[in-house]
């Protein structure tokens, strides 16, 4: 594509952008839900009247997610041009609830209407938020920024590529579901994309996702060429079972996840920092004990989860290090309740001793082991009943993700001779893996340098200043496009995830075999999640097409 090319597709697509954008954001996609099947009605009636596609209706369609509770699919639209060279873009189409629009839910899928109601409550909001209400510079809405305004305009971009005669290149544009959960979608659209490669002989340059970026000044715009890994573990404590009035018989479980959860919550020693940039530290995302109803004895067990983000840190490193810590944590706790019962036993006119606990952390691989290993295939049996009785219960719904992990675990415990205190550490679905352009062991093509040269192209061209982050932050699916080492990552998160191959699987080896570069390339947004969601209206309409556009033109000249 010329220089006259690119000014032709991008002329005058604000309307188009805009058209589609108050369409898709009106279609109610929930997360998690049968919501999101909506997606899958409006595109096919935009594809449907799509000229190129009308002709080649092999080349739009739904790509299934296997054992889907909610029967979603991966909706693709295939852009065959001359060539193999090809440029992937993909969106997420699923939004958080609107809970916290209150009486204004019925308005949170429609900005216009939305926008009226707000400023009559405009005094209540965050002032910088009322700010940019009143200015009209926003959209504001559910999936406004989050990331139907990213998708509108790939979609309206790819409408234009179509009506190009002998299009040089090929484009592949991906809307996938369940991102805002555990990212199905793009897990399932890695195959897709090995299918479509064989199918079409497709050599994948990027991937290109929209994802809204933050900005810490007006006029300074992010590029993002990589994205944040995240892995969540899950802990399953199990104490000593007392009664309060003899409370030095036993040791309380929640006493010693709380120790843990005081040692790792916010520990630096797990963020990753690199140049100027860094992985948020830790933070628990669940914590309770296993108590079904009230009575005087301290719990028996306690479970939580806790979420780690990672630049370059593997699952394997961070297990590593929980293990120490919690090791660290449990010694301390110890140390401090014989430190309390050596005073106890004073004042009552006792012999001074010391309690019977000592520190035990083991993964969920060691007691699963330990269990098989004294009860050989009568345990094994019994658990795997046990896993398909709770996987029914995940499926009709009467049981969510985190208890199932925290059962199984608790279950393992009636085959494990062992009756001592212990920390269990073992991991729960998602994991994201930590990606940049920067650290790929391949070489980066035409994607070299893409990013200095729409930073280049943003200055002289829109007038924005631009700069490069090499980790997206806020999680995304650009994780699944490259990855290295994927056998070692499997080893660790299979043998330690209940749900590992089962309901829950990461096509790791294919992710790596398709490894490409990728690119964040999407519209200032602010308040995600929030009731003051909202995009930039100059960027959705103006200059994050333009960049896009400009971006593949680049890869596909």
């Amino acid at each position: 594509m010329g220089c006259n090319m690119e000014d032709k597709i991008i002329h005058d697509i604000e309307k188009e952008i805009e058209d589609i954008f108050f369409e898709y954001v009106a279609v109610r996609s929930d997360t998690c839900s049968t919501h999101e099947k909506a997606i899958e009605v409006f595109w096919a009636n935009h594809f449907d009247k799509v000229e190129y596609f009308k002709n080649n209706p092999e080349h739009f369609g739904f790509y299934p997610i296997s054992g889907d509770l909610y029967d979603r699919n991966v909706s693709y639209a295939l852009l065959k041009g001359t060539g193999n060279e090809t440029v992937v873009l993909i969106h997420h189409n699923d939004v958080v609830d609107t809970e916290d629009f209150k009486t204004l839910q019925s308005l949170a899928y429609s900005p216009k209407e939305l926008a009226i109601e707000l400023k009559k409550i405009s005094n209540e909001l965050l002032q910088e938020a009322k700010e940019d209400l009143l200015s009209d510079e926003y959209y504001f809405g559910r999936g406004t920024a989050d990331m139907k305004g990213g998708g509108a305009i790939q979609i309206a971009l790819l409408d234009r590529y179509s009506k190009i005669k002998d299009f040089k290149g090929n484009i592949l544009l991906l809307s996938v579901p369940d991102e805002e959960n555990i990212s199905a979608g793009m897990r399932s659209a890695v195959n897709l994309m090995d299918e479509l490669k064989e199918k079409y002989n497709l050599e994948y340059l990027i991937t290109i996702n929209s994802e809204p970026h933050m900005r810490s000044e007006k006029s300074k715009g992010v590029f993002s060429v990589g994205s944040v890994g995240k892995s969540m573990f899950f802990f399953y404590v199990r104490g000593s079972l007392a009664h309060h009035g003899k409370i030095f018989e036993g040791i309380n479980a929640l006493n010693i996840l709380a120790e843990i959860v005081r040692e790792t919550e916010l520990n630096l020693d797990f963020a990753d920092f690199e140049d100027e940039e860094a992985s948020a530290p830790p933070t628990w995302l669940y914590i309770k004990d296993r108590k079904t109803c009230y009575d005087v004895s301290m719990p028996l067990g306690a479970g939580g989860y806790l979420s780690v983000l990672s630049l370059v840190s593997t699952p394997k490193d961070n297990m590593k290090r929980l293990k120490e810590v919690s090791e660290k944590a449990f010694e301390a706790l110890i140390e401090r309740m014989n430190k309390k019962y050596r005073i106890y036993r004073e004042k009552t006119n006792k012999p001074v001793q010391n309690l019977p606990w000592k520190s035990k952390v083991c993964s969920f691989k060691d007691l699963y082991d330990e269990a098989y290993n004294t009860y050989k295939d009568k345990f094994a049996k019994d658990f795997e009943n046990k896993y398909i009785e709770i996987n029914n219960l995940l499926t009709t719904g009467e049981m969510n993700m985190l208890e199932t992990n925290l059962q199984l675990t608790e279950f393992i415990f009636n085959y494990i001779d062992d009756l001592s205190p212990r920390v269990v550490i073992g991991m729960a679905p998602p994991y994201y893996p930590s990606v940049t352009n920067g650290k790929m062991k391949k070489n980066l093509g035409k994607a070299e340098n893409l990013d200095v040269e729409l930073t280049r192209y943003a200055k002289e061209e829109l007038g924005e200043n631009y700069v490069t982050e090499n980790y997206f932050a806020g999680i995304s699916d650009l994780s699944y496009t490259s990855l290295e080492n994927s056998k070692s990552i499997r080893d660790i998160v299979k043998n330690n995830m209940p749900h590992f191959g089962r309901i829950y699987d990461l096509p790791l080896e294919t992710i790596e075999k398709l490894s490409m570069p990728g690119i964040n390339i999407g519209p200032w947004g602010k308040d995600f999640h929030k009731i003051t969601e909202r995009v930039y209206k100059v960027d959705l309409l103006v200059n994050a097409p333009k960049l896009l556009n400009k971006a593949i033109s680049i890869l596909l000249k």
